[in-house]
C-alpha cells in the first residue's frame, strides 16, 4: 500500500480529504489492520481493577485473536492465547468470569492461572512430552493510568514510548484510581473506525443530539499536539455542571479530587490509537473500545468509571442510572447515523469527503495514523 492511495489526507486539515471510502468496506484492508494496528501495536482491552481477584478474567477477541486476560494467584494480571496447546480448542467462552483453573472442553487439559501446563491426562505414552513446554501462549501486558494493554505479535515498541505523554497529560483525573461503576457491551453495523470516529468530533452533535446534551458544549480547544500514539482535545461546557448525566435539575456527583481550573468546567475526550477512546469529564470518566469484528461489524465495551469518594456515596446507585442513562441516550441516536453511514460508504459512487477543521481535527489525525500504520 502506497501514499499515493491516500489522496489529499496527509495535508493540514484545512485543506486534507477523508479516507477513500473503501477503506471502511474492503476485507483486505480489514485484514490489514488488524494485523498492523491491532496485533502489531498495543491494544487496550478493559480496565485492571475490573478484575479484582485471583481467577477473575475477560475473554475478548483482539485483532482477530481470542485472548484472556486473567489475575493470577499472585494478584498479577497476565492475557494469554485463549487457545489450548494441545490442539488448539478455545478455552474460555467470550466475556467474563472466575475461574481456579482452565480446563480445556474438549480433552480437559489443565491450566494455572499462571498459565502452566498442570495436567494432560493420558498423554504418558507420548515419547519426550514434558508439561512444562505446553503452557498457554503469554502476551505481552502493561497497565497504565488504569487501562491494561497488550501487544499480541511482541514486536511493538515499549508501551511508554508507544502512548508518550498519555499519563502525564491526564495525571489529573487520577485515572488508575477510577473505580467501574458499570459496562456495557453491544454490537454495532458499522466499521470500527466510524464507531471511534463519531465519539471524537463535535461537528454531529447539533443534528443529531439536538434534545439531548448537544447544548451542554461550547466549541472546543484546537487539539494539543503531543508525542505518543494518540489524540486529545478538551471542550468546556455551556451552563451545566456535568456533561456526563443529562441535567434534570438535581445536582450531579462532585467534581473528582485533583481537577482543577478549566478542569472543573470541561471535558477531555481523548483517542488512544486504535481501540480506546474515553471522555474525562468532571465527576466521570466514559470509556468506549472497539473490537472489530468484520469491514462492517464491531463491537463495543462501554465502562463508566468514578472516583472512590463518589462510588462510597449512599445515593451513588441511584445517581449511576442517571448517569447510564445519558450514554444510552447518546448512543441510541449516535447507532443508526453509523448504520446509515455504513450504508452510504458501501456504495459505488461513495468518494472522500473533506474535514470541518475545527470540529473534526481529531478525526483527521487518526485517519492519517491508521493510514501511516497501514503504508509503514
Amino acid at each position: 500500500m502506497k501514499k499515493s492511495e491516500f489522496g489529499r489526507l496527509f495535508r493540514p486539515v484545512e485543506e486534507a480529504e477523508s479516507l477513500p471510502p473503501r477503506f471502511y468496506t474492503a476485507s483486505e484492508i480489514f485484514s490489514e489492520e488488524m494485523r498492523l494496528a491491532f496485533r502489531g501495536g498495543w491494544v487496550s482491552i478493559g480496565r485492571a481493577e475490573a478484575l479484582a481477584d485471583p481467577g477473575d478474567y475477560l475473554s475478548i477477541e483482539a485483532g482477530a485473536t481470542p485472548v484472556v486476560l486473567i489475575r493470577d494467584q499472585n494478584g498479577q494480571l497476565r492475557a494469554f492465547g485463549n487457545s489450548c496447546r494441545h490442539r488448539g480448542m478455545r478455552l474460555l467462552e467470550p466475556g467474563r468470569g472466575h475461574c481456579k483453573r482452565i480446563v480445556c472442553p474438549f480433552h480437559a487439559w489443565t491450566y494455572g492461572l499462571d498459565g502452566q501446563l498442570q495436567s494432560a491426562p493420558r498423554m504418558g505414552e507420548a515419547v519426550g512430552f514434558c508439561t512444562a513446554d505446553f503452557g498457554l501462549v503469554p502476551i505481552p501486558l502493561a497497565c497504565r493510568a488504569g487501562f491494561v494493554f497488550i501487544n499480541i505479535d511482541g514486536h511493538a515498541p515499549p508501551i511508554d514510548d508507544w502512548l508518550g505523554e498519555f499519563e502525564a497529560l491526564h495525571r489529573p483525573w487520577q485515572m488508575a484510581r477510577l473505580v467501574t461503576g458499570a459496562t456495557r457491551e453491544f454490537e454495532v453495523g458499522c466499521n470500527w473506525k466510524s464507531f471511534l470516529e463519531v465519539f471524537n468530533e463535535y461537528y454531529h452533535l447539533q443534528k443529531v443530539h439536538p434534545g439531548t446534551f448537544s447544548i451542554y458544549y461550547a466549541p472546543p480547544d484546537a487539539p494539543e499536539t503531543v508525542r505518543g500514539n494518540f489524540s486529545t482535545q478538551f471542550g468546556g461546557h455551556r451552563d451545566v455542571p456535568s456533561a456526563g448525566r443529562l441535567d434534570d435539575g438535581t445536582p450531579p456527583l462532585p467534581p473528582m479530587p485533583g481537577l482543577s481550573g478549566r478542569e472543573l468546567a470541561g471535558t477531555r475526550y481523548t483517542w488512544v490509537y486504535p481501540n480506546l477512546t474515553f471522555a474525562a469529564s468532571v465527576d466521570a470518566l466514559w470509556a468506549l473500545e472497539a473490537v472489530p469484528l468484520s469491514p462492517s461489524s464491531t463491537r463495543a465495551t462501554l465502562t463508566l468509571c468514578f472516583p472512590s469518594e463518589s462510588t462510597g456515596r449512599r445515593d451513588f446507585p441511584e445517581q449511576l442510572e442517571k448517569y447510564l442513562k445519558r450514554m444510552e441516550a447518546g448512543l441510541a441516536e449516535d447507532i443508526p447515523v453509523l448504520e446509515g453511514q455504513q450504508q452510504g460508504l458501501s456504495s459505488s459512487l461513495a468518494r472522500p469527503g473533506r474535514f470541518s477543521p475545527r470540529l473534526e481535527p481529531s478525526v483527521h489525525a487518526f485517519q492519517c495514523w491508521i493510514a501511516s500504520t497501514l503504508t509503514g
